[in-house]
């Protein structure tokens, strides 16, 4: 009887142990929630609309340096612990995309801008203009507003479509389209990278 017990505790034990190390490992693996854009081609800060008085203008060719500091400071930015997001809710979390109007350009706004043509992507698929199209959405700039002390908390990146990418539009084919779509991100460390750029 006692062996029986002490073959009991043993698995407890066993099993608590196991449990222990998974949780001390969920702490340090992370979980991205970017979506799913590449690296832009440059990177631009404007305040309230206007082109910063010390402008970010952070491209691939001409100050990679720079660029290369705020690429990682902006990936970082979508990144959690897995125990973080599981116990947050957060580990489930699905982004949406919809039509909108232009984007407000107050406070700090980065312009992501691609030397080349973008489509729009969700859930590994190309996202298009309807349920009943097959064509996609092409974008060439990513508008986003970068606030502070938030967290990680929702944020939405708006596409910029012009209308010369996208020639399936008809008779709307001479206005700008924007896109909007929601994530999850703690933007805090990008929004005081980006304020040290203009001390």
């Amino acid at each position: 009887m006692i062996k029986k017990n002490r073959t009991w505790l043993i698995a407890i034990y066993a099993i608590v142990a196991v449990l222990v190390v998974l949780i001390i490992v969920s702490c340090f693996i992370p979980v991205n929630k970017k979506p799913e854009i590449q690296d832009p081609y440059s990177y631009e800060l404007r305040i309230d609309g206007s082109l910063a008085e010390y402008p970010l203008l952070a491209d691939k060719d001409n100050n990679k340096e720079k660029y290369d500091e705020i690429n990682k400071v902006f990936n970082d930015s979508f990144s959690e612990s897995f125990i973080v997001s599981l116990f947050s809710g957060r580990i489930g979390y699905n982004n949406r995309i919809e039509s909108s109007s232009s984007p407000s350009t107050s406070g700090y706004t980065l312009y992501l801008d691609y030397a080349t043509p973008q489509t729009i992507m969700r859930n590994g698929e190309i996202y298009t203009q309807s349920s009943y199209s097959t064509d996609p959405i092409y974008f060439d700039r990513i508008i986003v507003q970068v606030t502070e002390g938030e967290g990680m908390t929702t944020h939405y990146f708006y596409y910029s479509c012009d209308p010369d990418l996208n020639d399936n539009w008809g008779t709307d084919s001479s206005s700008f389209r924007y896109y909007r779509q929601s994530f999850v991100a703690n933007f805090d460390a990008l929004y005081d990278y980006l304020t040290k750029t203009q001390a």
